[in-house]
């Protein structure tokens, strides 16, 4: 504990009283304070205050209707409150466009800047998870946690990552990202187990081993100028490149029910339903980062094609099946 401002100087301007006095929270009239309005803080319309429904929402009608009068169009990027509180529901007459882009962090690793595969905290519920495989699922949880925070509109995750100064920088003495790969690649597994779209944080172009991404003390950035050796490659200065550049499905003739990359292996898989009403192929991104050379391709049924210079899979379904499996390997 700290004591400030103790000779009791105002925290207000000059001419100004405390806000909440001026909203009759409070009164010193008599010359002693007393207190007016106990429930402001709780209580709104004679119910107790759910925060989302009763003040974030609102705002975020508004704000959305302020942005249609200029561009009817726009996608309004939105977010609940972080870790906690009930659900935001969009409902038909809600404004239309809008997208729940919530973040996510492994607030463990995020705080500590270290990183244990078998130890996470439970960012919803507080508690300490250990052992491996709980640590993954305890993170494909957090993740859907997120998806559902905002119920009825589609989810992009605005934001996750990972620090890379982690233990004190030892990476940047030892060249040795192991670690960071694994963390990221526990996250983008959490991210494909609950089939979300998601942008990582971040790519700062001239962060430095020193200064990292120059604020806030932080240094999430995929990309750093002291880990570029080569100008000639476009993938020198990437940090933990592996987990990051990795195959995914970026169109779909359907519905997907599943997707999955092993990294050990090298191994994506992609299962999803096709929708009748779609003539569309469905196409994969295969990084020559991850698959250099052959591939192994199986499908349940259709064809395919591969092009290697285009780093790109497309996949035409047959009509006979109702779901469609594709698995990608190294030859």
């Amino acid at each position: 504990h700290a004591t400030v401002k103790s000779d009791h100087q105002s925290i207000w301007h000059d001419g100004y009283a405390d806000v909440w006095q001026q909203n009759g929270v409070w009164t010193n009239d008599g010359g002693e304070a007393r207190l007016l309005r106990p429930q402001h803080f709780s209580d709104v319309n004679g119910r107790k205050v759910e925060f989302d429904r009763d003040y974030l929402k609102p705002f975020i009608v508004r704000f959305a209707h302020e942005i249609r009068t200029i561009d009817a169009d726009a996608l309004v990027f939105i977010e609940a409150a972080p870790g906690g509180g009930e659900s935001l529901t969009w409902a038909a007459d809600d404004p239309p466009q809008i997208v729940n882009a919530g973040h996510w962090y492994d607030a463990l690793t995020l705080m500590s800047k270290h990183f244990e595969a078998d130890r996470a905290i439970d960012f919803a519920s507080g508690q300490f998870i250990m052992g491996e495989a709980e640590v993954a699922a305890a993170l494909v949880r957090q993740v859907g946690h997120v998806k559902d925070e905002i119920e009825g509109v589609p989810t992009l995750i605005g934001e996750f990552g990972l620090p890379f100064d982690l233990d004190e920088k030892r990476a940047y003495v030892d060249g040795d990202f192991s670690m960071h790969v694994r963390a990221l690649d526990l996250y983008f597994d959490a991210m494909d187990a609950n089939l979300l779209n998601c942008t990582i944080w971040n790519y700062t172009a001239d962060n430095s081993n020193e200064r990292g991404d120059q604020w806030n003390d932080e240094d999430l950035s995929i990309y750093s100028r002291d880990q570029r050796s080569n100008p000639n490659d476009i993938n020198s200065g990437g940090r933990a490149l592996e987990a990051i550049v990795r195959p995914y499905a970026q169109r779909i003739a359907g519905e997907p029910l599943r997707m999955a990359f092993e990294l050990e292996t090298q191994v994506f898989e992609l299962e999803f339903r096709h929708d009748p009403a779609v003539s569309g192929q469905t196409e994969i991104f295969v990084p020559l980062y991850q698959y250099d050379g052959e591939i192994q391709v199986e499908v349940s049924d259709g064809r395919y094609h591969y092009d290697h210079e285009a780093q790109l899979l497309t996949y035409t379904h047959s009509l006979d099946h109702a779901t469609h499996t594709i698995s990608i390997a190294r030859a």
